[in-house]
């Protein structure tokens, strides 16, 4: 996606995101069977349910048609990042200090490909996994993927 169109959709409707709460995680683009589909994806302490989802969608939406952000058709979803939360961010991993994540890497690292591991630290350059018996330090610049990955209950 284009950085223009996701800068313009978070400067257009960040404030409104903030003002019912939440926190704009993400904004995607994809054209998917010749139509555009502009995904924004929202989060908060505790997450978000369904009724959330569809309340920030009519309102976002307004916004959006209201600024003439996106210039052409396109279908709006509003959803949550779910319980996989993809990390991008420096700031993702500050929120995520003492969850249980999911680290795939660029290039192996002492043989292994992915570690999965609670983050104990995230700093500017870097962040701290707690393996259980060891503690490993990775550059985000090593990472390819990250994502939150919580023991379920099931």
């Amino acid at each position: 996606m284009e950085d223009g169109v996701r800068d313009s959709v978070l400067e257009a409707t960040g404030a409104v995101i903030r003002g019912m709460g939440f926190e704009p995680v993400d904004v995607e683009a994809a054209r998917e069977g010749g139509r555009l589909f502009i995904r924004i994806l929202i989060d908060r302490e505790g997450g978000v349910t369904l009724d959330d989802c569809a309340l920030a969608n009519d309102l976002i939406g307004e916004v959006l048609e209201r600024e003439d952000v996106i210039g052409r058709p396109y279908v709006l979803e509003v959803m949550s990042p779910g319980v996989n939360r993809l990390l991008g961010k420096p700031e993702d991993y500050a929120a995520s200090t003492g969850k249980r994540v999911k680290v795939k890497l660029c290039q192996p690292f002492e043989g292994k490909w992915s570690f999965s591991g609670v983050l104990t630290d995230a700093g500017r350059e870097s962040f701290k996994l707690e393996l259980g018996y060891e503690l490993l330090e990775l550059k985000y610049e090593s990472v390819s993927t990250a994502r939150l990955d919580p023991e379920l209950p099931w």
